[in-house]
């Protein structure tokens, strides 16, 4: 099973939680999880795979933004995941306002690198376009 479907089971498990799963040195959040963080606290998104966006939020930075989410009344569950022993484990849950976004991604053009922008103008121009006006492009 790869790591995005491990997410995908958890998301549907904890369905209005957001769901964080710790990987390496980061803790991620991906799809529409990931909008809701960009939307309410401003973390980056960057793409976990064509047209699903994902945050990643170092290890000794989660505490202050699960503190955020709490004064905001947001639910959410953090899972660790030990790929030495192949196991995972709850860290922390949270009941709470669920997240209702329905975005997958988030200017998933501007921040989705799979498209070979450099080489079509025409994807430039409209990358420039969207950039100058900072305009979230849902298509």
């Amino acid at each position: 099973m790869s790591f995005t479907k491990m997410v995908n089971i958890l998301q549907e498990i904890n369905k209005g939680k957001i769901v964080f799963i710790q990987c390496g040195a980061f803790y991620i959040a991906k799809g529409r999880d990931a909008v809701l963080l960009s939307n309410t606290l401003g973390l980056k998104v960057t793409c976990m795979e064509e047209r699903v966006c994902k945050i990643g939020i170092p290890i000794n930075s989660l505490e202050k933004y699960l503190k955020k989410l709490e004064k905001l009344k947001y639910a959410y569950v953090v899972y660790n995941y030990n790929n030495k022993e192949n196991k995972l484990t709850e860290k922390a849950k949270r009941n709470g306002k669920e997240n209702t976004e329905t975005n997958e991604n988030k200017n998933c053009l501007l921040t989705c690198r799979k498209l070979k922008i450099e080489d079509d103008k025409y994807l430039i121009a409209l990358e420039k376009f969207y950039e100058e006006r900072r305009i979230d492009y849902e298509g």
